[in-house]
């Protein structure tokens, strides 16, 4: 790592030095730097590179010193355009009518100038008198740095730049740097081109550390407690961050909106709730899951309705899990893989958090919520009235990264203390196969009666039935290595806590599930878009599992065409891609599909009700197959 940060700063120190040699001798030639975008190219010359330009003395005046100007190439479509924009730089030096332009860089300009409107005439700012003039920029102290390239617009052929360019460095005797990426460039004949006016190509290696250090400075000087944070935090910011992008645009977008985040949090949360002791574990959460939302957000990879199951994710067949718990789940879904793929690179082991008040924000749903937030921390540390409960306090000094900093006779206190809660069944439902571990490791200090405390637990996790909640994807928390002591038992425990989740899940399941259902049947159009809408867990859900065909059946008959129609359509777009959570809604498909083909008369008939009955019963029937083979 070491060598790569050296290599680095190396790179941009032989940038440095071949800029200033460049601009202290004669040449004929402008010079590329070119690199991936997002690369913080332009960064680096507008924060970095313009400062040393400013501050090198002309080549044939030590009185004077350069002026950079940069000018973006994106979308411009024609030279007149070019001059245009070079005109636009140079304005607000001429702002102050003391100082104008050389004529010989008002011919250059004038068709610039002319395609301008409203900026005044040609005379106002072009002093024709060719004597040296301190109050006369002329062209050999500009430095003009052309951007972008490779985002020129089709209509400029690259040859015509490329000419244009030319004539500014031999006839005008300017500096030119260009910045691009040049593997973008489609032209053919590009390299030829370029051999004709660029006399070095520096490959740009961007330096994280550095550009981190100047965006703090630059961005974020004014507030004193972010700029700290972020500089305490460089490395972990850094090495997260750079898993996934190199995009320095990226960086800036995660370190601006974390500003507000982190400000509202720091000076909100922490004195509310008196948990400054876990202030530094909260903020780092927060930022890991605003970098990894961040990146993934500018990739495309995730919009603010698409949401990719990282907040809602489907229920599986508990059954097949308990097979091989502690093995990776596998499906095909790529919805899935997306997820398993995400959490992997940033994540790892670690336990992943969904901040549905930071991904709105990040992602242009809404403006950014403490209140909102609040709430969602205050559930994920349990606290109540202001403070963690009891029981997790307990809980959190035992976990792996906290018990080593306990003294023996604390940590069997603790020990037992955890335990008592657990047979009083106040911990969540996930966490009971955590406290027989923790109970147990180390040579089970407590020696307690392992067949016992196995008992005990699943009597305790019984007892704390009533406060329960399902808990998604419970299989995340609950893989142990079968190289664990006493996997058995945990396995037991686990198998306990999977078959109260699915109790859990259908009582969830019997209430929501009735409500749609009414819902239904009261206002078809809003059950639909609930229904289809990827952001509700719905879409995920057997809602069907509880319909009653017969009645869904009359409800289809007495309905107009029109509403017919949306019904087919409903169902086409439901089970479109069915998978195995939908297993559930196959009794309720196989009756109200038996019901259509014994149908009544004035469904039979060759008309627009017989259609959509065809249709339906097409749709239902391949709902019906494509479960069953994914439950093959």
């Amino acid at each position: 790592m070491k060598k790569k940060i050296e290599s680095k700063k190396e790179n941009i120190q032989m940038i440095d030095g071949i800029i200033d040699h460049y601009l202290k001798n004669y040449s004929n030639y402008s010079l590329m730097i070119t690199g991936e975008w997002g690369s913080g190219k332009t960064y680096y010359y507008k924060n970095i590179l313009s400062d040393q330009i400013s501050a090198t003395p002309l080549l044939k005046d030590n009185t004077k010193k350069y002026k950079p100007i940069i000018v973006s190439l994106f979308g411009l479509k024609s030279i007149e355009e070019i001059q245009s924009e070079i005109f636009l730089c140079l304005y607000p030096f001429l702002k102050n009518s003391k100082i104008k332009l050389g004529s010989t860089i008002g011919k250059v300009l004038i068709k610039g100038m002319l395609h301008l409107k409203g900026l005044g005439s040609f005379n106002d700012y072009v002093d024709d008198i060719k004597i040296n003039n301190t109050s006369v920029i002329d062209f050999e102290e500009l430095v003009i740095c052309f951007d972008d390239l490779e985002r020129k617009s089709d209509k400029l052929s690259l040859e015509e730049l490329i000419g244009f360019i030319n004539s500014l460095v031999e006839n005008g005797n300017i500096k030119i740097l260009i910045i691009a990426n040049q593997e973008k460039i489609k032209e053919t004949d590009y390299n030829i081109l370029k051999e004709k006016v660029v006399g070095n190509t520096i490959e740009f290696i961007p330096n994280f550390e550095v550009t981190f250090e100047s965006i703090i400075d630059k961005n974020f000087s004014g507030y004193p407690h972010y700029t700290e944070f972020l500089k305490e935090n460089s490395e972990y910011i850094l090495n997260l961050f750079s898993k996934r992008s190199l995009n320095f645009r990226t960086l800036i977008f995660v370190l601006s909106y974390f500003q507000i985040v982190h400000s509202s949090v720091k000076n909100n949360f922490f004195t509310e709730t008196g948990l400054l002791a876990k202030q530094k574990e909260i903020l780092l959460a927060l930022l890991k899951f605003t970098i990894a939302i961040s990146i993934e957000y500018k990739e495309g990879f995730i919009t603010y309705k698409n949401r990719r199951e990282l907040d809602i994710t489907p229920k599986y067949d508990w059954g097949v899990m308990l097979s091989n718990l502690n093995q990776k789940k596998s499906l095909a879904d790529s919805e899935t893989d997306f997820k398993e793929s995400f959490t992997n690179t940033f994540y790892n082991k670690e336990k992943f958090i969904f901040f549905k008040t930071i991904y709105d924000y990040l992602t242009g749903g809404s403006t950014f919520q403490y209140s909102q937030l609040e709430v969602e921390l205050k559930n994920i540390y349990h606290i109540e009235e202001n403070k963690i409960l009891p029981q997790y306090e307990v809980y959190n000094t035992l976990t792996y990264n906290n018990c080593f900093e306990l003294r023996d006779e604390e940590y069997l206190k603790n020990t037992k203390l955890m335990l008592d809660y657990a047979f009083q069944g106040l911990y969540e439902l996930k966490l009971y196969q955590n406290i027989f571990h923790f109970a147990t490791r180390f040579n089970n200090p407590l020696l307690l009666d392992i067949d016992k405390l196995e008992e005990q637990i699943i009597e305790g996790m019984l007892n704390g039935k009533a406060d329960y909640n399902h808990v998604h994807e419970i299989d995340l928390y609950l893989g142990f290595s079968t190289n664990t002591e006493h996997f058995d038992k945990i396995l037991n425990i686990n198998k306990c806590a999977i078959d109260l989740n699915k109790e859990l899940l259908k009582n969830k399941n019997n209430i929501e599930f009735k409500e749609l259902e009414n819902l239904c049947y009261t206002n078809f159009e809003n059950f639909s878009k609930k229904v289809l809408d990827k952001n509700e867990s719905v879409f995920y859900e057997p809602i069907f599992s509880i319909f009653n065909a017969d009645k869904f059946f009359k409800y289809f008959l007495n309905s107009t065409p029109f509403l017919r129609w949306k019904i087919m359509c409903f169902f086409y777009e439901r089970y479109y891609s069915p998978t195995l959570h939908f297993k559930p809604d196959l009794i309720f498909l196989d009756n109200l599909i038996t019901l259509f083909k014994t149908k009544p008369n004035e469904l039979s008939q060759v008309n627009v009700s017989g259609h959509i009955v065809s249709e339906l019963e097409k749709h239902l029937q391949n709902a019906i197959d494509s479960i069953n083979a994914n439950t093959d």
